[in-house]
Formats: C-alpha cells, sequence, structure tokens
C-alpha cells in the first residue's frame, strides 16, 4: 500500500511511545515501527509537582530519536499527546514551549477523560473482543483510567490518580520493601477503587477486562520468560489472577537489583513493577476476575484509529 506516513506519540508519566504508520486512504494502515522507551518524566512530580531537569532531559533525548527516526521514514504528520505528569506538573508549560522551540514538536496535553476513551479505541479496535461489553484498563504511572463500552462504543470513563510510579515513591521506600509499606500501599489502592466499585460493580456482570500499558504486558511477558519482548506473544494474551499473586509474592521478596535478572522484566520497570501488580490484582478481585485480556496497543493506536476514521470520512 502506499499512504500518508504518520507518526502518534505517547509521552507518559513512565514510558514514551511512538507509532509510526503508513495510512491508507481506506481506513487500512501498516505499521513501519512501533518503539517503547522508559524516561520516567514523572519521577518526583508527585511531591514536588514539578517535572525536573533529569527526566526532561531524558525525555527530550528520547523524543529527538524519535523525531530522527520519523525523518528516516519520510513522516510527514505526527500528533503527539502527554498524560498524567504533564497534567499535574505546574512547569509542564514552560517544558512543553522548549520542545516546540528545541525540537519543532507540539505536543498536546489530553484530559485523563480524553485518555480514557484513546485507550478505550484501540482496544475495541486492535482485539477481537466483538459483542463483548468491555472494562478497558490502563494503569500509567501517576493515574490509572478504567473505561466501559461495548460495540456501540465508550459509555463511561473513571480516572484515579493512582499509578505505578505515584505508589512507589509514596509507599515503597525500603529495600527489599517491607510488608507494613505493602499493607499501607494496599489500603491506598482500595480506597482509591471504592469509587470505581460503588459506580459499576453493581451494575456489571458479563465484562471482559482488558488491560492496556505497561504493567501488564510486562506481567504477561514475565509469565512467558521472554528474554526479548514479543508483540504477538504478548497482546491479546490472557493473564490470570493467580499469576498476578505469584508475581507479588516473587517481586515483593527481591531487591530492585535481583528483579531486573527477571526474563521478561525490564530493568527501569524493576522498582515500579511491584506497585503496578498490586494495582492489577486490587481491581481483578474488586470485580472478581479470574483474568484479563492484555492489549499492548494503547493510546499511541487510539490516535492511529482516530487519524484513519477521520481521514476516512473526509474521502
Amino acid at each position: 500500500m502506499s499512504g500518508r506516513r504518520c507518526a502518534f506519540i505517547d509521552i507518559g508519566t513512565n514510558t514514551i511511545l511512538c507509532l509510526i504508520a503508513e495510512c491508507g486512504d481506506a481506513g487500512e494502515f501498516r505499521v513501519l515501527d512501533d518503539i517503547a522507551e522508559i524516561t520516567r518524566l514523572g519521577q518526583g512530580v508527585d511531591k514536588t509537582r514539578r517535572i525536573g531537569a533529569a527526566g526532561e532531559d531524558r525525555s527530550s533525548a528520547v523524543l529527538r530519536h524519535y523525531l530522527e527516526r520519523c525523518a528516516s521514514l519520510g513522516v510527514q504528520e505526527i500528533m503527539a499527546v502527554g498524560t498524567s505528569a504533564l497534567r499535574d506538573a505546574d512547569n509542564s508549560r514552560e517544558m512543553l514551549a522548549r520542545w516546540r522551540q528545541g525540537l519543532g514538536l507540539n505536543v498536546r496535553v489530553i484530559s485523563g477523560e480524553e485518555e480514557a476513551a484513546y485507550s478505550y479505541l484501540a482496544a475495541r479496535r486492535g482485539l477481537l473482543l466483538a459483542g463483548r461489553e468491555l472494562l478497558v484498563i490502563d494503569i500509567g504511572g501517576g493515574s490509572t483510567e478504567f473505561i466501559h463500552g461495548d460495540g456501540e462504543g465508550m459509555s463511561e470513563a473513571m480516572s484515579v490518580d493512582v499509578g505505578s510510579v505515584r505508589l512507589t515513591e509514596r509507599y515503597l521506600h525500603s529495600d527489599p520493601v517491607t510488608q507494613a509499606q505493602c499493607d499501607a500501599m494496599a489500603a491506598v489502592i482500595d480506597g482509591a477503587l471504592a469509587p470505581v466499585g460503588a459506580r459499576w460493580v453493581p451494575a456489571l456482570s458479563q465484562l471482559t477486562l482488558v488491560g492496556i500499558a505497561g504493567t501488564f504486558t510486562t506481567l504477561a511477558a514475565v509469565e512467558k520468560k521472554l528474554a526479548q519482548y514479543s508483540h504477538g506473544e504478548v497482546h491479546g494474551s490472557l493473564l490470570s489472577l493467580g499469576e498476578v499473586r505469584r508475581q507479588i509474592m516473587m517481586y515483593q521478596g527481591l531487591t530492585v537489583q535481583q528483579r531486573k535478572a527477571i526474563p521478561g522484566l525490564h530493568p527501569m520497570r524493576a522498582d515500579v513493577i511491584l506497585a503496578g501488580a498490586y494495582l492489577i490484582e486490587k481491581i481483578m478481585a474488586l470485580f472478581a476476575a479470574s483474568q484479563v485480556v492484555v492489549s499492548d496497543q494503547g493510546v499511541r493506536y487510539g490516535l492511529l484509529y482516530q487519524r484513519l476514521a477521520r481521514a476516512n470520512s473526509i474521502t
């Protein structure tokens, strides 16, 4: 196929992702590259409400690399969005201005509701789940989005301010962690999830849970002992509650350095994976779910599908 080459960049609290695709006029596309780098942009934001110089420098370097890759592939259109860290930081506007001036990159900061809508679109279009009622869960570094919908589209979304980086920075201060720290974190997660449970648990019974983003894909990769990440083995796989609990016990008993040796676990996720796994366990228990479908197509794919739909409607 021949079409317009586009890039879709998702700048998150923990990770920056870049999807480069050739987009056809009839709604078809071909992926040219799909890159993810952990930059920890939001490190310390929960405490200081500011993005630090180190996080900005790491993220700027990765964005520069992505833009060079886009140029090498002849990308004609770039869409970049920022999520939780850029929503929360008091100095995000100044940093975005530096990226605009220094990199020529315009980044749009999206709300939690917009983030949820893109995640839902990615899950609905990227998995073979036709006819099912879905609850899509997007665990980020600073926040977690819950999106309910069916074949007609998204019906409702909620965003809660708990994520793997935020929880780690607030509660998991020793290495290895203590049970008391984990118990305190678990109580906070329960409190944060209470409005989600009150809104949806009594009303929703036949739900398929879909987990998006790095915490879910990492747990799936660890279960499969993937020395090298494989989209084909992770995307669409099933993660059981028993496996989540097994990994929680494993991470809790190890130092961060020891976790880095686990196949399937990116070394830069080693410090925050336990908090993320606790979040998954609490969510699955809340909805009495024995398993969750894993998707590695998040916001960047939602941007792609929106772009295709818009182009198709114009033509």
